[in-house]
């Protein structure tokens, strides 16, 4: 069974960008693929400190910080595939998403020990939500990042929404992010030599059953810690 990992770069667990992962792992799981969604807002990484360098490499798994970021990269290292959302912060990702991404040197970085890079082989989207041309550009850099370590981009690699908190609304990003989800699972199955789509398909009986799965757990949600709370992390 294909392990396919999200990684949540927003405080909001059901924001726009939370929203949208969410809509993408829906997808893959209709798919077989054993899904899991990680905040990493939830508990503080620890910043990379740059261990690595070319004349005496120190840099590598697990990385040296015992921390949140660590559990993180184990679970990047055990999935096959991974998506990653974040709100657009100034033209990037969030300031916890691109300290995540820093860490991950530490995958990378085991070509420097004779090894492949511990990114090689994995299959990757990404999911942007802010304004203007920085959905675009947020998502071309995590794309370009994440190749750069060795993974695989399938087709339709990234969805974007700039309607912010209300991206859930917006029919064609909700659209796209299940195609994410259904083409990031597609690949990695046809990496594992079984059968997986790697075509866009409409398909809005699938996209309200999703909407609606998140509607009805984000007001779940809501009750567990009260609207006050869910206010501030709507």
């Amino acid at each position: 069974m294909i392990k396919l990992l999200g990684i949540l770069g927003s405080p909001h667990p059901y924001g726009g960008s939370g929203s949208l992962l969410r809509c993408a792992l829906y997808a893959a799981e209709e798919l077989g693929c054993r899904v899991e969604l990680v905040e990493v807002y939830r508990q503080r990484i620890e910043p990379c400190i740059g261990c690595v360098q070319d004349e005496e490499p120190t840099c590598r798994y697990p990385c040296i910080f015992e921390d949140y970021g660590r559990e993180i990269l184990e679970k990047l290292y055990q999935a096959e595939a991974y998506i990653l959302a974040t709100p657009v912060y100034w033209y990037g990702p969030s300031g916890p998403l691109k300290i995540l991404i820093d860490r991950m040197t530490a995958l990378e970085n085991m070509v420097a020990f004779g090894e492949p890079s511990y990114v090689e082989g994995k299959v990757v989207g990404v999911i942007t939500v802010g304004a203007d041309a920085g959905a675009t550009l947020t998502g071309a850099y995590l794309l370009t990042v994440l190749n750069a370590m060795g993974a695989m981009i399938p087709p339709w690699a990234h969805a974007y929404s700039h309607k912010g908190k209300e991206a859930l609304f917006d029919d064609r990003a909700v659209m796209d992010a299940i195609n994410v989800g259904r083409l990031t699972a597609g690949l990695a199955l046809r990496v594992k030599g079984q059968e997986g789509p790697l075509t866009y398909m409409e398909d809005q009986e699938l996209l309200v059953r999703i909407r609606e799965r998140i509607f009805r757990e984000k007001k779940a949600w809501e009750e567990r810690h009260g609207a006050k709370e869910f206010e501030s992390r709507p």
